[in-house]
């Protein structure tokens, strides 16, 4: 029966302390850029593309810092990455609640002012009544439930998107525990789409690697599958293969963190190392 790796669930405190630091930190710079664009930009959908950037850098951040503090849990990554989130939300309404009051400044010294939840809570209140934007040209500026629900909307989306990037970062190598380091070797195949994913899939459980070997090399710029196999760099005892199905816009993981044995990985290598290109 196939083996997939699975993650140990451990963590030091100072992985968590470290993902919290670091997103935190880099939201405090990113937050005037956030509302500078927020506000500078007029169409909707574009600050939307604003408020996902934000959560995804302070969410990369975060996970980045919690791989180096060895986290190796997903509830914990994903909690550290909303907790960061939230408070890079936080952050960025007082930044601009005082653009509001300073319309002229962009920057701002709110080392004081995150210290009084209330406030800003009073200013939210009194802002949604008269409303700062309208939908339309010219029209009245929105205000009341709908605002509120725009604010939430930009709530969930920032703290979505942050919790989605710290958890993707932790998540995407395997972590060999018996030399407390991620797996940093990795290897690249990429191969012609010439059989049904399933059949990939089922040919990668059976242990069948050999096999890769008989498949057409695929091209990075055209529809194909990809093989990457991770491997720690010490021991080179735990080696774990994925398989993505990239076609035009259905790009997907077929297969996730398969373990194989090292000699099968090593088979790996020697294929990608045979097909890479020639120096002239």
């Amino acid at each position: 029966m196939a083996a997939y790796y699975k993650f140990s669930g451990k963590f030091a405190p100072q992985g968590p302390l470290l993902g919290i630091l670091a997103g935190a930190g880099v939201s405090i710079p990113a937050t005037f850029l956030y509302v500078y664009g927020t506000v500078s930009i007029p169409e909707a959908k574009l600050r939307a593309i604003c408020t996902l950037a934000f959560g995804a850098l302070i969410g990369a951040c975060s996970g980045f810092a919690m791989c180096w503090g060895k986290v190796r849990n997903k509830f914990v990554a994903a909690t550290v990455g909303l907790a960061a989130s939230l408070f890079g939300l936080y952050f960025s309404w007082f930044a601009w609640i005082m653009h509001l009051v300073q319309p002229s400044h962009w920057v701002f010294n709110l080392a004081r002012s995150v210290m009084h939840p209330r406030k800003l809570w009073s200013a939210m209140l009194v802002v949604n009544g008269i409303g700062t934007w309208s939908s339309g040209s010219g029209g009245t500026p929105e205000h009341g439930t709908f605002l509120w629900i725009v604010w939430i909307g930009e709530a969930l989306l920032l703290a979505a998107t942050g919790t989605l990037a710290a958890f993707a970062i932790v998540q995407l190598r395997p972590f060999c525990e018996r030399c407390e380091q991620w797996c940093s070797q990795k290897t690249k195949l990429f191969f012609a789409p010439s059989l049904p994913a399933d059949q990939f899939k089922t040919n990668l459980e059976s242990q069948d690697i050999a096999s890769l070997a008989k498949l057409a090399a695929g091209d990075p710029k055209h529809p194909h599958y990809r093989v990457d196999l991770y491997t720690c760099a010490n021991c080179h005892s735990l080696n774990t293969v994925s398989l993505i199905q990239s076609f035009g816009k259905n790009h997907k993981t077929i297969l996730n963190k398969l373990m194989i044995a090292p000699d099968q990985a090593a088979a790996i290598r020697d294929l990608a190392l045979a097909r890479s290109p020639r120096p002239i």
